[in-house]
């Protein structure tokens, strides 16, 4: 039986598709650019007969398609049976005001559910953060609303305000893939840049996160913009969103 040197081209094309849509499936991620795979029955084409082609293409997702933020980070599901995993990636709040004492101050980050109360997700300094385990999941559906807050206990032992997602002097932030930190100064250029944060961010300064991914990033020892303390670091969250459970092993079920 002979091949014709089209159909073997064709043979080719398929082998090599099918290698690269196994290793985009086998990614953790979803992929910048389209993806898929073509097969072929019979994939032995006689001289003089023909084959059926099928074929299948993951195409790029992006939160917008699950979620919407209302900035400066509230953030409101459109998608049924989305899953939230939230990780915290690093603290470190520093204070302009001398008296306050230099640190490490243990920062409180909290998420809320439709507007009730705030469960705490971590509390420590960045000591405590461990970024294989402290992960929490939680199952959304369309019109849910979800959002974040911080506060650290100061030098004197009480309690810094409660800054969250949801309030007008963008204390909390939520930014995407490609957003600029909105800092008075470049960010990306500070000396005081975190080395937590510094992987999160391009060599133009921007967000680089991946397509299904917000950053949330909170300033809680400062309220005066203008200040070059004011510089989002002070806690900082990475949320992804997907719509099967991730099966990590590693998250902390918030559902109940």
């Amino acid at each position: 039986m002979k091949t014709n040197s089209s159909a073997a081209f064709l043979a080719a094309i398929i082998a090599v598709t099918l290698l690269v849509s196994s290793r985009a499936h086998a990614q953790t991620t979803i992929p910048s650019v389209p993806v898929g795979f073509m097969s072929a029955n019979p994939t032995i084409v006689p001289t003089g007969t023909k084959t059926n082609l099928t074929w299948s293409i993951l195409y790029p997702s992006k939160v917008s398609e699950v979620a919407h933020i209302n900035p400066p980070g509230d953030i409101v599901i459109t998608q049924k049976n989305t899953y939230v995993s939230v990780q915290p990636i690093g603290t470190g709040v520093t204070s302009c005001d001398v008296t306050q004492g230099s640190g490490p101050f243990f920062t409180d980050a909290r998420m809320s559910v439709n507007g009730g109360a705030y469960v705490q997700l971590f509390y420590g300094t960045q000591a405590n953060i461990d970024p294989a385990y402290s992960l929490y999941i939680k199952k959304l559906g369309v019109g849910n609303t979800i959002d974040f807050s911080g506060r650290y206990v100061m030098a004197n032992g009480s309690w810094s305000p409660l800054y969250s997602s949801k309030s007008s002097n963008f204390q909390v932030v939520a930014l995407v893939n490609g957003d600029t930190p909105p800092t008075t100064l470049p960010l990306y250029q500070s000396s005081s840049l975190a080395s937590y944060l510094s992987p999160y961010l391009d060599g133009a300064g921007k967000v680089k996160i991946g397509p299904m991914s917000v950053i949330i990033l909170m300033e809680l020892g400062q309220t005066n913009h203008s200040s070059t303390c004011f510089d989002y670091q002070d806690m900082v969250l990475l949320v992804t969103f997907a719509t099967k459970h991730p099966n990590n092993g590693h998250g902390n079920n918030l559902d109940g």
